[in-house]
């Protein structure tokens, strides 16, 4: 889907193989739902040469999942904006977690998946030491504005760092631009990832919709640079960086 995957596993006995088990899924996974593909599943139901009925269990899977998180963020998060079937704002978070839990049925307790910015960790980097995962400052590309403490936790940005006003508001069908980036943190690396995209076009009426969902917390920037977040964000976050 146009990403790169990196992963790191800091338990001692990780196997090659268990590697490739991991990208072999997430290519099949790429297979059946990139848009940038003319044969995947996607691109098959978009052209009319495949219903989404008869495309297999894990469309269904994404359709049902995309289904209700667009009533949960009342179409702010929506799979057919702009007439189109383009699930890629649930199934980056959705590949990411279908990858850790390999890694999870092979035994590693420590690792790190980022998927183009979207980060799903687990344990600790080393003993005693959790992972630390940076938000990134939208211009000095260099540096971070916050550093989330990560232990057991996804991280999801919806921003124009990389691809300009991409995310598209669905109720007016125009780019969301009060926002250059929105961070979600919480335990599920699907909802974190979806809940980023939807805040990002709410504006800063985001923070608010995160804060209404237990476990998960936000950080917001605004084209001023301004930032703000919810209630619970500074908890999560490394004193040197609060």
């Amino acid at each position: 889907m146009g990403m790169p995957i990196t992963i790191d596993v800091r338990d001692a006995a990780v196997l090659e193989r268990t590697f490739e088990e991991v990208f072999d899924e997430l290519v099949r996974i790429d297979r059946l739902f990139s848009p940038f593909l003319a044969d995947s599943a996607v691109s098959r139901i978009n052209a009319g040469t495949l219903r989404p009925g008869e495309a297999g269990p894990l469309i269904a899977e994404v359709i049902a999942r995309c289904r209700g998180y667009e009533v949960e963020t009342g179409g702010y998060f929506s799979a057919w904006a702009g007439g189109r079937f383009d699930p890629s704002g649930l199934v980056k978070g959705w590949a990411l977690a279908r990858a850790c839990a390999i890694l999870d049925l092979h035994g590693h307790r420590d690792y790190f998946v980022d998927g183009a910015g979207d980060v799903r960790t687990r344990g600790e980097s080393e003993p005693g030491t959790p992972w630390r995962v940076g938000v990134r400052h939208p211009v000095e590309r260099d540096k971070v504005v916050r550093v989330v403490v990560a232990s057991d936790l996804a991280v999801a940005t919806s921003g124009t760092y990389e691809k300009g006003a991409h995310i598209v508001d669905p109720h007016t069908g125009r780019p969301a631009t009060a926002l250059v980036s929105l961070t979600v943190v919480g335990p599920d690396i699907v909802a974190a990832d979806v809940y980023a995209t939807a805040a990002f076009a709410m504006g800063l009426a985001g923070l608010a919709f995160v804060e209404g969902r237990p476990g998960y917390e936000a950080y917001a920037i605004e084209p001023t640079l301004r930032g703000s977040w919810t209630t619970g964000f500074d908890a999560l976050c490394a004193p040197e960086a609060s």
